[in-house]
């Protein structure tokens, strides 16, 4: 009996997770394909629609729409929030894994005063809050010209995109011989080409791992996006998506859904493809670390 009662209460548990999982991704899927006198509806939409796909790549400033008795300016085309995106992510993905990459060697690797510390100090810039850095951040943007530009974003991203990329590719990095970098070393090769050659393919896994987490971490990235851009061109997505909401309301809630599920898609695409490498990676990395 009381194993009977328990699995009753492992499933009615599962069922709810299950729910407060899935239920957001059911609501978006549904209202991005329904039609206008449907998305507020709890069932699947009758007369499903990509309209509102259509209408995101298409729409342009200026367009309006009713909302609770007022004229609104909706949202211009996702075209240019989702270049940005893309751009700001992919370079920020590009720098971090070199920078981590070498820093990382460096801790696996070499011996050295305050070695230590510098390890310490990774670590807290990796569970360090990122909007505590706003402030200096912008000033220091402001200083180097790059405040309301893409790259300065960027920039600003790998101010969590190292520390946690480090910390990773160290343990990766501590789980691979010596032996095969000093073989390397005495048939010919430096020590730079033996990081190249040798250890770099072996941390495979761990190097698509910590690209994988940068990408998304930039991707999402609202705090730094919201601070540092002040130009409707330059805005990314997390920013593009609040063009959808006004007082309080949701002024087109079936072009809001397609829109984020454009943005989800994409990391979700992309970890799917490599999920084998992904877990590798994570366990390699917090087992060794």
């Amino acid at each position: 009996m009381k194993q009977g009662k328990k699995k009753l209460y492992l499933g009615i548990a599962a069922f709810l997770l299950l729910f407060w999982v899935f239920f957001p991704v059911y609501w978006v899927l549904k209202t991005s394909f329904a039609p206008e006198e449907e998305v507020w509806g709890m069932g699947l939409p009758h007369n499903p629609t990509l309209q509102n796909f259509r209408d995101i790549f298409t729409v342009r400033r200026g367009s309006m729409v009713e909302v609770t008795g007022a004229m609104l300016s909706i949202s211009p085309t996702i075209v240019t929030p989702l270049r940005n995106t893309l751009f700001v992510a992919v370079l920020a993905v590009f720098l971090t894994m070199v920078v981590s990459s070498i820093a990382a060697f460096n801790l696996s690797r070499f011996a050295y005063r305050g070695k230590r510390i510098v390890s310490s100090y990774i670590l807290f810039a990796y569970v360090f809050p990122p909007f505590i850095l706003m402030v200096p951040i912008t000033v220091a943007m402001r200083r180097l010209g790059l405040y309301d530009s893409l790259w300065g974003l960027m920039f600003a991203h790998l101010a969590y995109t190292i520390p946690f990329a480090t910390y990773m590719l160290r343990g990766y990095f501590m789980g691979i011989p010596q032996e095969l970098e000093e073989a390397a070393q005495v048939d010919g090769c430096s020590r730079f080409q033996s990081f190249v050659r040798i250890t770099l393919p072996l941390a495979a896994p761990g190097l698509v791992t910590v690209a994988i987490f940068s990408f998304v971490l930039s991707w999402g990235d609202v705090v730094f996006a919201t601070v540092l851009l002040n130009t409707q061109d330059q805005y990314t997505l997390p920013i593009h998506i609040g063009f959808f909401l006004w007082g309080g309301e949701i002024v087109d809630p079936g072009r809001l859904a397609a829109t984020a599920l454009v943005a989800g898609l994409i990391p979700a695409f992309l970890y799917i493809a490599i999920q084998r490498f992904v877990q590798m990676g994570l366990v390699a990395g917090a087992v060794k670390g």
